[in-house]
């Protein structure tokens, strides 16, 4: 508080003890704004490096008597090292941020706005800096050059400190609440990640019970990742309701076909019981697609996923069985896989020609190979982060490859969606 103080009754050109006047210190604001657009214009910003190394020059001959000038957040907030890794004392892409600094900063398409000691204490680090660029050109011009004085340098050094510690602790907050959203998809992942692992160690029929929890936390991941989405990603550039179902779905879709090309952490999550669909064709269908739940019990105006798909592709888990693409036979290299309690559920066994396939089936695989692709790059991606949340930039609209990520499982998402889930686009 009493740097602030400090700050203050300098920036008015009063006493320590005197008690500043808000008009005095309105009109001193306007002048200190004035000194900040100049000193960061071309001519003036050329000379900050030059000028700040004369200052650190002058501290290093004094280092044994004046105060530390590192302050204890440049060494423990490791997100923004970036900005000390020159070695500077002083370095000048700090300097030339407190002169650029406005109200607040903004990251990922929010206005985080800085404290108001923040702001006063980068004006008390211009106030001081002024009266050095005058005696910096004097000791330039002079044949024999004569240190700066101390004085100057010190309360130089004392309100760049100040100010330095505030900057950096006020950012630190802004990137904990801006990396909020990644936070939460990340910790709604891992127990999706978890239950399926359960779901490979379980007997039937416990391994059902746990299906329906995988749901749940795919349901709960799917909500954060589209908050996450929404505060990284314009509105048109990403789904605005996610629908779990669909993921579902796609994983059907690929069980139909005996297509193991993707490995996915979703496989056999279509096996999940009680997952209704809506029927389109029926009276009213489209309100009863808005009162479904999707793990709810189903009514008279619901499918199964397996009949929404026949009625997509004219195909069923029987077909695929009678086709030998799913088996429940012992021994055979598919046996036990996630479709196979489902088919041994319907009694079908055997073997016969596949049947024909459908330009639309094959176009119903690309999307699931592709959505599911998309997938599981999202997850490798935000798994990846998990141990670097302290170092990163908060500013993840700016990463390309993490927004590139987010964007093709987007676009998969909502050109599947419109596909599979639309009512016109029912078979």
């Amino acid at each position: 508080m009493s740097a602030l103080q400090a700050a203050g009754n300098s920036l008015v050109g009063g006493r320590p003890n005197s008690r500043p006047l808000n008009t005095t210190t309105s009109v001193a604001a306007l002048g200190v704004r004035s000194l900040r657009e100049e000193y960061a214009r071309a001519p003036h910003r050329n000379e900050i490096p030059r000028n700040l190394k004369l200052i650190e020059e002058r501290v290093e001959k004094e280092a044994r008597t004046l105060e530390p000038v590192a302050s204890e957040e440049r060494l423990q907030l490791p997100r923004f090292q970036h900005l000390f890794e020159g070695g500077e004392l002083l370095p000048p892409a700090v300097f030339i941020a407190a002169l650029e600094l406005g109200t607040s900063e903004t990251l990922n398409g929010r206005q985080l706005p800085y404290d108001a000691d923040v702001l006063i204490l980068r004006d008390n680090l211009v106030t001081m800096y002024k009266p050095l660029v005058g005696k910096i050109q004097q000791v330039i011009s002079q044949k024999k050059k004569d240190d700066l004085p101390l004085r100057m340098v010190l309360n130089f050094t004392r309100a760049w400190t100040s100010w330095e510690a505030a900057w950096l602790n006020n950012r630190e907050v802004h990137a904990v609440e801006a990396l909020q959203p990644l936070a939460k998809a990340i910790l709604s992942l891992e127990p999706l990640l978890l239950s399926v692992e359960k779901e490979k160690l379980l007997p039937w029929p416990r391994v059902q019970h746990q299906k329906v929890v995988t749901l749940k936390c795919l349901e709960g991941f799917v909500h954060a990742f589209s908050e996450l989405a929404s505060n990284t990603l314009p509105s048109l550039q990403r789904e605005l309701d996610h629908d779990p179902r669909l993921l579902l779905l796609m994983d059907h879709i690929l069980c139909l076909r005996g297509d193991k090309s993707v490995t996915s952490c979703l496989a056999g999550v279509s096996t999940t019981p009680e997952v209704s669909f809506p029927d389109h064709n029926s009276h009213n269908g489209a309100a009863a697609a808005k009162e479904l739940n999707i793990s709810g019990g189903r009514d008279s105006k619901s499918l199964t996923l397996d009949a929404y798909a026949f009625k997509l592709l004219g195909a069923s888990v029987g077909d695929s069985v009678a086709a030998g693409l799913l088996t429940t036979q012992p021994g055979r290299p598919d046996s036990g896989s996630h479709m196979d309690m489902l088919a041994s559920s319907k009694g079908v066994v055997g073997t016969s020609p596949p049947p024909k396939e459908s330009e639309f089936s094959r176009r119903a695989a690309a999307h699931a190979i592709e959505l599911l692709t998309a997938f599981e790059n999202v997850k490798d991606v935000l798994l990846s982060l998990k141990s670097t949340l302290e170092y990163i930039d908060a500013a993840l609209d700016r990463d390309e490859a993490f927004v590139s990520h987010l964007q093709r499982f987007e676009r998969a998402f909502r050109r599947a969606k419109r596909l599979f889930l639309e009512p016109d686009n029912l078979a």
